[in-house]
């Protein structure tokens, strides 16, 4: 093993960090952290880790002040070279031990005590938790707390089930944990997320209450009258996204970046991506590839009325987050989306109910036509039904789509969005449909998975995500009417029908 230093102790200057003081001061059961980047939320959350594993009580039984943590991020990519990364610069192998890289990642602290001291023995295990089913990682974790690292990126189910393992370690025969709880650190994200649902309405309270904590932006977006007409730039001023923007003077971290950091990092982004990861607001950022790069919001969207003349067109997607699309093919066959109903961790009674409630209310009378995902032709293993039974208990009578493949239910709406009909889009969509506007907008998307010889590249399967669900009942709502155009060539002259060929196609031509 290699000569180490000798650990003197950790100099933690928050001072000019009131938010971070104020996050650390808290003692709630969940604290989530939410500021722009830059603003040193990542290292304030490990040095809260130790702070914690140093503020225990030492054991009973041999005085040392045990503790054991679970630090998650979304990836195992992610988790190595950015959260571990930034613990490892707070507590260095060289000084604090050896990191165990074989999975789990552990970093194990173990200090005697000394000079009237207690000793620490703090235990880490890096996590990546990629996908909803993944929870399941956690059931046999006993920790004294957890933190969840750019929480956004991660489903709510993940935090319930680190709720749920932390307070066990240490043992009441080592005295208990002083604390337990959950933190969280994270970049702004859209106005339907969880977090922002948890954090800007809800506030649980309570003996296990949940604290929230927002850091004042890296920059502020400033009004053009209050831009010098002479070389703004020279004067802080920085021009990206059609807007001016200049650095926050209350922003936090100042301190420990470099110089221009705000200005070197808005080169190239767009006005959303500024307002979020640099301004802090909460808003809609396109990550990774759209899934449906057709659609364009500001020609698709507007205020539409239904047709009582027009069959009313319903995708179904089944699942734990089952979401409805409803819709009419207009007689010179535009599409119009009218309304959506979207779910979460709902059962298919409830959502049969609501959807049948959707119905009668807002469309009385009119002609239907619903259309599902195939898979809901599977026999649930309790109920020993299949989806479109359930639904026909409720008096409605859905018929599943010809596949489910997904290239297929992405170039049905892909179809009439490159449609131009007398002077509009084949495509329209009520502005009142937002999830399913963001959806088709890039919150459903392709994941990017590596950059380099100056190309992108990315999964060839879109992320399953809060957009996802909506996303997919509009191609089956679309390609319940579409598959046949979409599955038949023009007849040639004199000839019979051809069959085309279109289950085998570039998803982006």
């Amino acid at each position: 093993m290699s000569e180490r230093a000798t650990p003197a102790g950790l100099k933690l200057d928050f001072s000019t960090s009131p938010t971070v003081a104020k996050f650390f001061k808290s003692d709630a059961f969940v604290r989530g952290l939410l500021g722009p980047v830059g603003s040193g939320k990542s290292y304030a959350c490990c040095a809260e880790i130790f702070r914690r594993a140093i503020m225990q009580k030492p054991s009973p039984r041999d005085g040392i002040k045990y503790t054991r943590w679970a630090i998650v991020r979304n990836t195992h990519p992610m988790l190595r070279t950015t959260t571990l990364k930034t613990w490892l610069e707070l507590l260095p192998e060289n000084v604090w031990g050896d990191v165990k890289y074989s999975p789990p990642i552990t970093h194990h602290i173990k200090l005697p005590p000394r000079d009237g001291a207690s000793g620490i023995d703090c235990e880490i295990i890096f996590m990546a938790l990629d996908d909803p089913k993944d929870v399941r990682k956690l059931l046999s974790l006993e920790l004294t707390g957890a933190w969840v690292n750019e929480c956004r990126e991660l489903p709510k189910a993940v935090i319930d089930g680190l709720t749920h393992r932390v307070g066990r370690f240490p043992t009441k025969a080592d005295g208990g944990p002083t604390w337990r709880g959950v933190i969280m650190d994270t970049n702004p994200m859209d106005d339907d997320h969880w977090y922002y649902r948890l954090a800007e309405k809800e506030r649980p309270g309570g003996k296990f209450r949940w604290d929230f904590f927002r850091q004042p932006g890296g920059v502020l977006e400033v009004d053009l009258k209050d831009v010098p007409e002479e070389m703004p730039e020279a004067k802080g001023f920085i021009h990206q996204g059609g807007r001016w923007w200049k650095t926050n003077p209350k922003a936090e971290n100042l301190t420990n970046l470099p110089d221009g950091y705000y200005e070197q990092l808005l080169g190239g982004k767009n006005v959303d991506w500024v307002r979020c990861y640099a301004q802090g607001k909460y808003t809609f950022v396109q990550e990774g590839r759209a899934v449906w790069p057709e659609y364009n919001d500001e020609m698709m969207c507007t205020d539409l009325e239904a047709d009582p003349s027009v069959p009313i067109q319903i995708g179904l997607d089944f699942g734990l987050t089952p979401a409805a699309i409803f819709a009419q093919r207009m007689k010179n066959n535009t599409w119009h989306v009218l309304h959506e109903l979207v779910t979460f961790e709902m059962g298919l009674e409830r959502f049969c109910s609501m959807l049948k409630s959707d119905l009668e209310s807002r469309f009385p009378g009119y002609e239907t036509m619903i259309w599902g995902d195939p898979a809901g032709s599977q026999r649930d293993q309790i109920f020993e039904t299949t989806a479109f039974e359930h639904l026909k208990t409720h008096g409605l009578l859905a018929r599943p789509t010809a596949t489910n493949e997904f290239r297929t239910r992405r170039e049905a709406l892909a179809i009439p969005m490159g449609r131009l009909i007398d002077g509009k889009p084949g495509f329209l969509i009520d502005r009142k449909c937002m999830r399913l506007r963001k959806s088709l907008a890039g919150g459903y998307h392709f994941r990017r998975v590596a950059i380099g010889a100056g190309q992108e590249r990315f999964r060839d399967t879109p992320n399953k995500n809060e957009h996802s669900h909506v996303g997919d009942a509009a191609g089956y709502c679309l390609l319940g009417s579409e598959h046949r155009i979409m599955t038949k060539r023009p007849t040639p002259l004199g000839g019979r029908p051809m069959q085309a060929q279109v289950l085998d196609f570039d998803v982006f031509g």
